[in-house]
């Protein structure tokens, strides 16, 4: 049994790879707790849910350095080994085809790993989550770069914090494109707004590059703006955590 951290800005996904498949926990960033804390709620979880088997080992991606030390005690008191921490360098199956690897996040190099391994062809993994990322990898299993923009939280808040008279608008799927208040307005601009920029920001990857892309897409508001894609995808809600499992295996005798 495998534990796979996914630790993002905004959520914290915990993946559980069992012989009964995979089970999710999901936790809010903030507030950090201990690492005794979290140690508990990783066991009642378990617990809750019938997973005997003691881990085997465990794995980490994490975009928020100061929570990465954290989370290795945790889960080192439950697996008794030391966790694996997500890096470039580590045997992924890519190549890394751009300047300064080094910067790139754990997180889009999961969703590359698991991409590219559905596909074994050009492909972009797509994720809608604090920040809207575009990860894509070519023919030859070679990561050639990305985009990222604002996610439609951080547009929803940053609309609010930058004008005198407008308010976040619940973030739900706008009935249409043409709103009618204001909060209807700003829903259409996120959701139609998101999903127009990806689409776009793909067709010119694949003018610039010559080749179609298959498309993955993923994220805690990948669901909510699948429904928005024209282009065809793949909708893959633990996406990074499949990506992570992938790593796992092939950096330890697995």
């Amino acid at each position: 049994m495998l534990i796979a951290l996914d630790i993002g800005n905004s959520s914290i996904n915990i993946g559980y790879f069992t012989e009964m498949g995979l089970f999710v926990q999901k936790m809010t960033t903030s507030p950090l707790l201990s690492s005794s804390q979290y140690s508990l709620l990783f066991s009642r979880y378990m617990e809750e849910k019938k997973i005997d088997k003691r881990p085997e080992g465990s794995i980490i991606s994490s975009v928020v350095s100061d929570y990465t030390m954290v989370f290795m005690k945790a889960l080192k008191t439950l697996t008794s080994s030391e966790p694996l921490v997500v890096r470039w360098t580590l045997k992924t199956g890519l190549e890394f085809a751009i300047p300064n690897p080094e910067g790139l996040g754990s997180d889009r190099i999961a969703n590359a790993v698991a991409a590219y391994e559905s596909y074994k062809s050009p492909v972009a993994a797509v994720d809608f989550g604090t920040a809207s990322t575009v990860t894509v990898v070519n023919r030859d299993a070679r990561y050639i770069g990305g985009v990222i923009l604002p996610g439609i939280r951080l547009m929803n808040a940053s609309l609010a914090k930058g004008t005198s008279q407008l308010q976040e608008a619940p973030l739900k799927p706008p009935a249409s494109a043409l709103g009618g208040d204001t909060a209807q307005c700003i829903q259409s601009g996120l959701f139609y707004g998101t999903a127009g920029a990806v689409e776009r920001i793909l067709c010119e990857i694949e003018k610039e590059n010559g080749f179609k892309l298959n498309v993955v897409v993923s994220g805690g508001f990948g669901e909510l703006i699948s429904g928005f894609l024209q282009r065809k995808h793949d909708l893959r809600p633990h996406l990074t955590l499949e990506g992570l499992r992938l790593i796992y295996m092939r950096n330890t005798d697995a």
